[in-house]
């Protein structure tokens, strides 16, 4: 379809494509570091704000979950009333189907839960080790 020469590298062009996608989706950004700078700034002594914290990405996984497996109930119940009358009918994905018709919105959420989990692991064995080498 797209008419490339015999010489085209595929392989380095997925590599290259695979790389920017893993780059967008684990990457640290600025709006990630400014909550790990704010929770350093904001964890006083006695405030507990290692319980609290842990909160956030609990309740996200489940109110992401929730929209993911409403999305694909959605998809599926779509395709199961058209497929009976149009054999040949597909799935037809589309944004009305995701908060603010935004799935970056989904995505974003997902890295930033990834992020904290990261960093409650992070920190949890940084504190232990500190511990056990004080000790």
């Amino acid at each position: 379809n797209h008419h490339l020469s015999l010489k085209y590298d595929f392989h380095s062009y997925m590599v290259r494509s695979m790389e920017e996608e893993f780059q967008r989706i684990v990457g640290v950004s600025g709006p990630l570091w400014g909550f790990v700078v704010g929770f350093m700034l904001f964890n006083i002594k006695g405030s507990n704000l290692y319980f609290w914290i842990a909160i956030i990405p609990v309740s996200l996984v489940l109110l992401v979950g929730t929209k993911l497996q409403h999305v694909i109930a959605t998809l599926a119940l779509e395709n199961a009333g058209i497929a009976r009358f149009f054999p040949e009918a597909k799935l037809r994905p589309r944004d009305e189907l995701f908060w603010f018709n935004k799935p970056e919105l989904l995505l974003s959420l997902i890295h930033f839960i990834l992020f904290q989990n990261a960093f409650e692991l992070a920190s949890f064995f940084w504190f232990w080790v500190c511990r056990t080498v004080s000790l």
